[in-house]
């Protein structure tokens, strides 16, 4: 330090360089005094000994004030602002400027501290006695700054610190800040934090204090970690290096147990669980953490998902670390067909929890808990009696809520078929007549069948329906009449529409096949008619038995009105006419007229009278009615001969006239006159009398001849009609017309599509060629149906190719007629595939590892798809998807189905591919496979430095192990070959060191600008391959220079002539002030 005097002479040099030529400043001041400035700045450095000067910056202007007079006195005194006594203010006079200085005082038990106090403002008054003793005085301010000496170390509060850090921390964290405080100015209050022990755990950052974590911490290798942290001043650092004293922090570090690891879990026992069991224990799950502590605690096992109803829980098992899934309810696998998946959750007790999952499938194997179903409790079907022999009646669903042979059900008759008439097929549930049906015998049949499941003896269930089945009535029974052949007899003469039988026919049909209407069959007209309804003959018309037939035999016919053909039968009605003494006699002749002789002799006979009855077998008797009161005539009553009895001389009358009638008995012919003149003469003879013919012998000569024509024998085959066929023989079998030699059908059709039309014919008539076709047999599936009225074959059941390809059907069509006639023929039928049948995969989820460096075409799989169609249908193509866009890692054969490498692999870029093989069938369908193929590591990739060079920054007075730089790189491969390493491969000089595990880069001894300025620093980070990989990075560390301020500046005194030198063998941070090459001019950082 520059003394005093020293102080004042550069003041009054500077002072008299200003005032320049010319007459001193004190004329023109003498009428005052004053300061050349009203405030001016000095300085001291703290701690400064008694008789100290402060000094006062070289460029201000000069602490003091112009004497206006030769020989005037001057004195200063601090007036205010030295409380403490620590300044006083000396005067000295150099030419006409007395100049103010201030220095400490002696003897004072105190010194200056800037810490304490840092400035001073002093007023100071300045007296001035002129040589008359006229006193002049003056004021200024002095402000006092107190220089900072390096006098304080620097001081942490609080001295201990302690953290708790999560062992997860990331690498680099900050995990606490220590804080020292240094009471100096710059340098010497700047402070570096260091660690007093060398680790590669964790750095301190030498300005802010911030202590970062440089390594992973575990707890499971230690729980606690000690540091001392250091704090110097960087002056002292630079005066002194590391022997600079230090203040000490103690920081513990505390590492905090993280929940690092989810719990595991594994099932131990994972049997099949049989439905309505009582087995209470289904699994054991083993739960375990990696953690330890409470963090490996397991807190809970509880099942979060797949069981809606509740029917399974977990607890604890005796062993630790074990769960029991526990069942307990009866679990109904109808009700659950897939089983469950049980989604577990296990939790641990870390802070904050993990939790894992695992889905616990739940397979339940069925037992035979479920009774068959019938779709209905009761089934009503009807059907034709004239179907033939194994003709579908109805198909009997049934259900089975089990599976596999407990719900393969057997389907049987187990009553109300005690005469054989129907047979269930037991495996399709189709029921089928047995035997030719008869409605009239058993028009309903109430069966009872039961469907037996196939389950293991002892469990098999069975339930039963009622199956109703009405025979309905064909036409298939003639009416019989109650008797055959009648007999009637009637009189002749009846009234028309005289009933002369009634006759009765019945039918064993039902409905209109057994409403009979009746007709007479006869193709002669005769008189008689039958009711249609009620079988009532009467007479058409008036008969008579002279002149008609006297026997008629009529065939009374009874018809059904049944459908198609009406059946009839015919009987026999003879009925024989009665003759009825209905005709009177009529004479043959009457108005007679002749002449008798008067003489003629008694007895003569005159005329033979001759009355004819058209009756059969009534005899005529005569009589005379009047004219013969004297009995002159004698009148025979069988013969009809009139003869004389009397002697006609004797009668006065000339003329006699006689009425005669003629009768059968019952009924009197008309009157007939004979008139007989009596004449006399000679002779004894009568002359033939003259009559008027009445034409009556004419009419029974007709009469008769109609009679005999009316009864002439009958030719049955003119008075009745052929018999038809349907009332004869059944001669003809039926036959097939254009029988079809194959039917081909796809087996996608539809139920009730129609295949083809069978024709037959049959050359009888009526019923007796009536046909009715059915399948009598090749038909185990009950996938066929023939109409039985129109032949049209029929798909009645699903078909399927690949369960059956081709039928054999027996179709049979049978008559109507009796005897029934049949014929059969074996129908082939052929089941075309179609493409109704997935490509279906041996597997479907398949997983493979295959190395990265695995060479183009190296095999993986070799997928394996069938398909149960045929042809193309079967040809099978595969293909490929799931490698991504663009990406062609992987390729299948499309007609072998081998799965092969096809590009490089590169594990880094896709370690997974889930890749979807494709088997497309001829027809369009697919099937699906997964495969997934993992790509092993191998050590293919060096690590890799984010960059190939790195900077850094850093001060040359930085501590020792300082954090310079971070350099990290990556390394993608698995396993060893992806864990790095670093090293510094130069060694030559160790300035600096790396730490292996985290790439931290820190300085190994002091630094120094001004020795070298930059360093290049080669990283080196080599996996753990083998052969080992490695990769460089360059770091570049610039120092920044400290100015260290070792030296003041130094001046030098101009002599007369001279012109000053620069000093320029100084230190090489020296730099010009005005008028003075200064030394460490105090840079402050």
């Amino acid at each position: 330090m520059l003394g005093a005097k020293a102080w004042l002479v550069l003041a009054a040099v500077a002072w008299c360089a200003r005032a320049g030529p010319g007459p001193p400043a004190a004329a023109a001041a003498a009428a005052r005094l004053h300061f050349q400035a009203p405030l001016y700045n000095l300085s001291i450095p703290e701690n400064s000994p008694p008789r100290t000067y402060a000094q006062q910056p070289p460029a201000d202007e000069p602490l003091g004030v112009h004497l206006p007079a030769a020989g005037a006195r001057c004195r200063f005194r601090i007036r205010h602002g030295d409380k403490d006594k620590f300044f006083k203010a000396e005067e000295r006079i150099v030419g006409d400027f007395c100049f103010l200085s201030i220095r400490t005082r002696a003897g004072h038990a105190d010194v200056l501290n800037r810490e304490r106090r840092d400035l001073y403002r002093l007023e100071v008054h300045a007296t001035v006695t002129l040589p008359s003793n006229r006193q002049l005085e003056a004021d200024t301010i002095v402000d006092v700054s107190i220089a900072d000496e390096n006098d304080l170390s620097p001081l942490f509060y609080p001295t201990e610190y302690d953290t708790l850090v999560p062992e997860d921390t990331p690498v680099h964290s900050s995990i606490a800040r220590v804080t020292a405080e240094d009471a100096d100015l710059g340098l010497n209050g700047e402070i570096y934090y260091s660690l007093a022990d060398p680790t590669d755990r964790f750095s301190v950052h030498p300005t802010s204090g911030i202590v970062t974590i440089t390594r992973s911490l575990s707890a499971a290798e230690s729980k606690r970690h000690e540091l001392t942290v250091l704090a110097r001043d960087r002056a002292s650092l630079l005066t002194r290096g590391e022997d600079a004293p230090a203040a000490r922090a103690s920081l513990v570090v505390r590492v905090a147990e993280v929940n690092l690891h989810a719990p595991e879990l594994h099932v131990r026992r994972l049997p099949e669980l049989v439905e309505n069991s009582t087995a209470e224990i289904y699994a054991i799950v083993e739960v375990s953490d990696r953690d330890s502590g409470e963090h490996g605690r397991i807190a809970s096992l509880e099942i979060v998902d797949g069981d809606p109803d509740g029917h399974f829980r977990v607890r604890p098992s005796l062993q630790p670390g074990e769960f029991d899934v526990v069942v307990h309810a009866l679990l109904d696998r109808e009700s659950a067909p897939r089983g469950y998946n049980l989604t577990l959750r296990a939790t641990d007790a870390g802070h904050p929890s993990r939790s894992s999952y695992l889905t616990l499938p739940v397979l339940l194997t069925d037992a035979n808990d479920n009774a068959p179903v019938f779709s209905r409790e009761v089934y009503e079907a009807s059907i034709p009696e004239t179907v033939p022999p194994n003709t579908p009646v109805i198909r009997l669903k049934v259900s089975d809520r089990d599976e596999g042979n407990n719900a393969r059900v057997y389907i049987e008759i187990v009553g109300g078929n005690e005469g054989g008439e129907f047979v269930v097929n037991p495996d399709t549930g189709v029921l089928y007549t047995a035997v030719p049906l008869d409605a009239e015998e058993k028009a309903l049949y109430t069966l009872t069948v039961s469907a037996i499941d196939q389950g293991n003896a002892g469990t098999r269930k069975q339930s039963s329906a009622k199956v109703k089945i009405t025979v309905l009535d064909s036409n298939d029974n003639d009416p019989i009449f109650e008797q055959e052949e009648i007999k009637v007899t009637i009189s002749e003469n009846g009234a028309s529409g005289t009933v002369v039988a009634r006759v009765v026919a019945k039918d064993a049909d039902s409905g209109e096949n057994a409403y009979i209407s009746y007709s007479i069959a006869n193709l002669q007209l005769v008189p008689f008619e039958v009711d249609h309804f009620s079988g009532a003959v009467r007479t058409t018309r008036l008969l008579d038995y002279e002149n008609m037939r006297r026997e008629y035999t009529l065939r009374i016919r009874a018809s059904d009105w049944g459908l198609p053909y009406r059946r009839q039968a015919e009987m026999r009605l003879i009925v024989q006419l009665k003759d009825v003494n209905d005709n009177r006699p009529q004479f043959e002749r009457v108005d007679c007229v002749g002449y008798l002789s008067r003489r003629t002799s008694i007895g003569f006979e005159i005329v033979t009278l001759s009355a004819i009855d058209f009756d059969a077998g009534d005899v005529v008797s005569y009589r005379v009615d009047s004219g013969n009161e004297d009995n002159c005539f004698a009148l025979d009553s069988t013969t009809g001969v009139v003869s004389l009895s009397c002697d006609l001389g004797d009668v006065r009358a000339e003329t006699r006239v006689l009425n005669v009638s003629a009768t059968d008995g019952t009924h009197f012919s008309d009157s007939m006159s004979l008139t007989l003149h009596l004449v006399g003469g000679s002779g004894g003879e009568a002359t033939p009398l003259e009559c008027r013919d009445t034409g009556v012998a004419r009419s029974l000569t007709e009469l008769l001849a109609a009679a005999e024509r009316s009864n002439a024998p009958i030719d049955f085959a003119d008075e009745f009609p052929l018999a038809p066929s349907r009332y004869g023989e059944n001669l003809h079998a039926p036959e097939f017309v254009d029988f079809p030699v194959e039917v081909k059908v796809n087996e996608s059709v539809s139920l009730g599509t129609s295949l083809v039309k069978l024709r037959a014919r049959d050359r009888d008539l009526g019923y007796n060629g009536l046909l009715t076709y059915g399948i009598s047999g090749g038909d185990s599936d009950s996938a066929f149906r023939i109409d039985p009225d129109t032949g049209d074959l029929q798909v009645i059941g699903y078909l399927d190719r690949e369960r059956e390809s081709e039928y054999y059907l027996n179709v049979t069509v049978y008559d109507l007629g009796t005897p029934q006639r049949s014929a059969s023929r074996l129908l082939p039928i052929t089941v075309l595939d179609v493409n109704d049948n997935r490509p279906r995969f041996e597997k479907t989820l398949a997983s493979f590892r295959v190395t990265e460096n695995a060479l183009n075409g190296t095999s993986i799989f070799r997928a394996n798809a069938t398909d149960r169609d045929t042809g193309e249908f079967a040809h099978i193509r595969y293909s490929l998807s799931g490698t991504g866009e663009g990406e062609n890692e992987f390729c299948v054969e499309q007609d072998t189905g081998v799965l092969a490498v096809c590009a490089p692999l590169d594990r880094e870029r896709r370690a997974l591919y889930e890749l979807t093989i494709r088997a497309t069938d001829g027809g369009g369908l697919f099937a699906e496979a997964l495969v997934r193929v993992t790509v092993d590591d191998v050590n293919d990739n060096a690590p890799r430095f984010g960059l190939s060079a790195y900077g850094a920054r850093v001060r040359e007075d930085v501590p020792v192990g300082t954090l310079v730089a971070v350099l990290e790189a990556f390394d993608p491969d698995l396993g060893a070959g992806g864990v790095v390493t670093y090293s510094l491969p130069d060694t030559d000089e160790v300035v600096f060191t790396v730490d292996a595990t985290s790439g931290t880069l820190r300085t190994a001894k002091q630094l120094d600008f001004e020795e070298r300025q930059v360093y290049g620093v080669t990283v080196r980070a080599t996996d753990g391959g083998r052969p080992a990989l490695w990769a460089e990075a360059a770091l570049i560390v610039e120092l920044v220079d400290v100015d260290e301020n070792a030296h003041a500046p130094a001046f030098w005194a101009r002599r007369g002539g001279e012109v000053p030198r620069r000093i320029n063998n100084l230190r090489p941070d020296t730099r010009e002030t005005n008028g003075a090459t200064a030394l460490g001019s105090g840079r402050q950082g």
